[in-house]
């Protein structure tokens, strides 16, 4: 189970670092462990609770009377709020997804754009990426492959997504001591969409994304990495290789990039490849709650970058 500290209990929440302590103490509703040096480690379930706890003062609860009712009561409470919450919330996502679909066959740009600039513009764009936007493209690509829609009006998604996802990622706030990750899909991969998915968490889980798109050549891709010196270099890969493409693409991979930077890789042609990738070094990661997973604890995983010079190359 992922585990946090408390500076990042107190960013995921809105609250201090004093009230979390000052309710865990007084209260005794929170049930932190104690890691091996001796910080507070908080569950996700702790994290869920102040959350919902801050929701309820916000009604004009107070926290004695909320915390009067126990760890237990407030769980139960917590949770039956939830389901509620995502019931509701699936719906209206739902709703939005069919107006979508329902004004690209026939093809009605204006009503399309209208309902797609409500919900980038009504709704957190957290909720709208993944519960809309990467719905839409699943959506759109099974309409093209059904003979629905035409290869036009599949690009035309996909591009207004990828508009919307760029604008919202140039503006994400991170910390400026966030490791720098560079998100990119290999030489022959067109499908952006888990590149997209991978950025955006670097993102939310205080990264600085610097995202490079579909078909980069690997000599491209290490001679940006000269220029920015990454952490850490991120693939994504959907199109199937065969096993001597992917051997050779591991090859290229291991003579260009990984001498300076450590590499992951994701979507299922790296998954059926895997051997091929993590032979020469690449970590293959299972699906996206894998990457999240690891985003959560970046630091373990990471050292800082050692782009080698041209000089030290050449001894």
């Amino acid at each position: 189970m992922d585990s946090f500290r408390i500076d990042h209990v107190a960013k995921l929440t809105g609250l201090s670092k004093h009230v979390i302590r000052s309710w865990e103490k007084r209260f005794g509703i929170l049930e932190p462990k104690r890691g091996e040096n001796r910080y507070r480690a908080y569950d996700q379930e702790d994290v869920d609770l102040l959350i919902y706890l801050n929701e309820q003062i916000g009604q004009g609860y107070s926290i004695g009377e909320l915390a009067a009712a126990g760890r237990g009561e407030l769980l139960r409470r917590m949770r039956a709020a939830q389901k509620k919450d995502r019931e509701r919330s699936s719906a209206a996502h739902d709703r939005i997804l069919d107006d979508l679909v329902n004004s690209l066959s026939p093809f009605q740009r204006q009503q399309f754009d209208r309902r797609f600039n409500e919900a980038v513009a009504l709704l957190p764009f957290e909720e709208v990426f993944f519960k809309i936007l990467i719905p839409l493209q699943h959506r759109v690509g099974d309409m093209w492959a059904d003979g629905i829609v035409g290869v036009g009006v599949e690009h035309f998604v996909t591009q207004q997504v990828r508009q919307k996802f760029m604008a919202v990622l140039n503006h994400l706030r991170t910390s400026e001591d966030g490791p720098k990750i560079v998100v990119v899909c290999p030489p022959e991969e067109l499908h952006e969409m888990g590149a997209q998915t991978a950025a955006y968490l670097c993102a939310l889980h205080g990264c600085h994304p610097h995202y490079l798109g579909a078909q980069l050549p690997v000599k491209e891709l290490a001679a940006f990495c000269t220029l920015v010196h990454p952490n850490l270099v991120l693939l994504s890969a959907s199109n199937q290789m065969s096993d001597d493409e992917a051997k050779a693409l591991a090859r290229e991979y291991q003579e260009q990039v990984l001498p300076n930077c450590p590499m992951w890789a994701g979507g299922q042609a790296m998954k059926t490849a895997r051997s091929h990738f993590e032979a020469v070094g690449i970590d293959v990661l299972d699906d996206m709650d894998h990457l999240e997973s690891r985003l959560k604890r970046i630091a373990q995983f990471l050292h800082p970058p050692t782009i080698k010079t041209d000089t030290e190359k050449s001894e």
